[in-house]
């Protein structure tokens, strides 16, 4: 019986920035939405790219999970994104 590490899955969330309830012309009323062009979109990476040297997923919006953003199974929208966004990863359960 080989014991094998299931993939992460990777959730990048696009964003844009709109204008707030209190707009302003300086533009320092901005918030983030979500992207209305575009979906979350979910793929998945080897355990060891999804991962820190410990075995821990990384966590979820920071320096090395948004890395994750550039990884080959991204999808190529994804990879080119040039606005803000977020991105969440999980563990996925061996079926």
């Amino acid at each position: 019986m080989t014991s094998t590490k299931p993939e992460i899955a990777v959730t990048f969330n696009p964003q844009e920035w709109v204008d707030g309830p209190y707009h302003l012309d300086d533009g320092a009323d901005k918030q983030l939405t979500p992207a209305e062009n575009r979906e979350p979109v979910t793929f998945e990476v080897p355990w060891e790219d999804g991962t820190d040297e410990e075995g821990t997923v990384f966590p979820d919006e920071s320096y090395e999970a948004n890395q994750l953003r550039s990884h080959p199974a991204a999808p190529k929208w994804v990879q080119n994104w040039e606005g803000p966004y977020y991105v969440r990863t999980k563990s996925v359960d061996e079926q």
